[in-house]
């Protein structure tokens, strides 16, 4: 009977202090490490056109390489490229709107090709802190001048107009918020498991987000994050404001920091509104699912 009740207090000790135990969610980066990426977007978008239903799909894949060039006491400095683009958007009302993907021949006269070839073609440059924010992109705006230069003779107003148009999505600032939303997750103090936090994205997607450490396993860390978000856009064809809320199921590595997996869905609803058109108001609905896979790899 000794032994019994020994038994179940060493079990009952371990079980409290695994329970109240601290961890450190951080990332722990070393130079030479790099990791691919894979990541899938779906996006359904709905507009209220006076009865008529405007239906519109998105898809976005990209693959990319994270490569660890630079450790100090406070920043990472990586090198980022993508290996792989794709992209297909098409409406209910207007067919075939847009098909790129750079694994496929680039003809003479696929101008969209051309332009979105030349991502896989440009390295950049990122600082991150250890926290996972990211203080800085560079290259962005070399990489642009590759996609307009590619169209081929056209003049300068219009090479201005369409990188101005590029920089709402390629811009330093633009891809730095991008992708803050898979690296910036941690807390800035020790977290036990069952413990929340909060922190914001920015930027046309904006979120303000809690997350809550699930559980450890070995070297998976599960953590779960609710947000409420805003999605605001504004061009001289259309303005959005829309309002909604994400959730996103995230496993990292306890060893690395760095994202095994992510999912995340968001619903957002508002209105469009149609500056060529008397500034109508078409209510709107976007639905979207994001997901990441990446893996480590040794060079």
């Amino acid at each position: 009977m000794k032994f019994n009740i020994l038994r179940f207090l060493v079990a009952f000790l371990v079980t409290i202090n695994v329970s109240t135990a601290q961890t450190s969610l951080v990332y722990n980066l070393k130079t030479g490490d790099q990791f691919k990426v894979q990541q899938t977007a779906n996006q359904d978008i709905t507009q209220d056109m006076n009865g008529q239903k405007h239906e519109m799909t998105n898809l976005i894949e990209g693959d990319f390489t994270f490569t660890i060039e630079g450790v100090n006491d406070s920043l990472y400095t990586i090198k980022f490229k993508f290996d792989r683009f794709k992209m297909e958007s098409k409406s209910n009302l207007a067919g075939n709107i847009m098909s790129v993907n750079t694994v496929d021949p680039v003809t003479e006269g696929d101008i969209e090709a051309k332009i979105f070839a030349q991502l896989i073609n440009t390295d950049l440059t990122m600082e991150m802190y250890k926290n996972g924010k990211i203080k800085s992109i560079e290259g962005a705006e070399a990489l642009i001048d590759k996609m307009v230069n590619a169209v081929g003779d056209i003049d300068e107003f219009t090479k201005e107009v369409m990188k101005e148009g590029m920089r709402g999505e390629f811009s330093n600032e633009s891809l730095a918020k991008s992708f803050e939303q898979m690296t910036y997750i941690y807390p800035s103090t020790e977290t036990k498991k069952g413990d929340s936090w909060n922190n914001t994205f920015e930027g046309d997607l904006s979120a303000e987000n809690t997350w809550t450490l699930d559980d450890i396993k070995k070297d998976d860390v599960m953590i779960s994050g609710v947000s409420t978000i805003t999605f605001k856009t504004n061009d001289e064809d259309v303005e959005m404001n829309l309002a909604g809320d994400m959730t996103s199921t995230i496993i990292t590595s306890l060893e690395t920091g760095f994202v095994k997996s992510m999912s995340s869905k968001s619903v957002a609803t508002g209105n469009s509104i149609m500056h060529k058109m008397n500034a109508m108001k078409l209510p709107t609905s976007i639905t979207t699912n994001v997901t990441y896979k990446i893996e480590k790899h040794v060079q």
